[in-house]
């Protein structure tokens, strides 16, 4: 059992010492993942009166955390998946010169968010499980999100979810600005 600020900033030095290896190299999966769970922790420590303080890394197919309180006590486990622009290949965000991102123009990102539900729904996790979906798609979307003060994800509302699911929370996390959704 860890910190989860520990993992977070775990995964933070890698991204800084070598952001392209830590966005493309598969091997650093699971720091990509310790990287949105921090991120996720403090937007949920935020809102919900239960922190989520402490994690424990599980492997597939497992799902990919075992989060706890304060007081080491167990919350929920917590599947964390990410959902890409369309046809968005890591490999080409990237200039030579300099590292700076080309980001593929994002296409039907409502379609790909209800891809991964429905795919996550149906897997055999234990109860008490949350889904995180790191909404990483880069469009006009971020910017919307940064002008609104009360956000009211109404274009969320139109998801098309399963009747039931085996989750037993699905949010969505983006960045720039960061932000957590409750979907389910």
């Amino acid at each position: 059992m860890k910190l989860i600020e520990e993992l977070f900033e775990e995964a933070q030095k890698q991204n800084k010492k070598d952001l392209r290896s830590f966005i493309r190299d598969r091997n650093k999966q699971k720091l990509r993942e310790q990287w949105i769970l921090g991120k996720f922790a403090q937007n949920y420590n935020q809102i919900i009166e239960q922190k989520m303080i402490y994690a424990d890394l599980l492997n597939p197919p497992s799902p990919d955390f075992k989060i706890f309180n304060l007081n080491q006590n167990w919350m929920f486990d917590l599947e964390i998946t990410e959902a890409l622009d369309k046809n968005r290949l890591r490999d080409l965000e990237y200039k030579i010169n300099g590292y700076k991102f080309v980001f593929v123009s994002e296409d039907d990102y409502m379609n790909e968010t209800e891809r991964l539900i429905w795919q996550k729904c149906f897997k055999n996790y234990p109860e008490h499980t949350i889904l995180v979906i790191y909404f990483n798609v880069y469009s006009y979307l971020h910017d919307y999100f940064e002008s609104q003060n009360n956000l009211e994800y109404d274009l969320f509302v139109s998801l098309s979810l399963p009747e039931k699911c085996i989750l037993s929370e699905i949010w969505l996390l983006l960045t720039s600005p960061d932000k957590i959704i409750e979907i389910l």
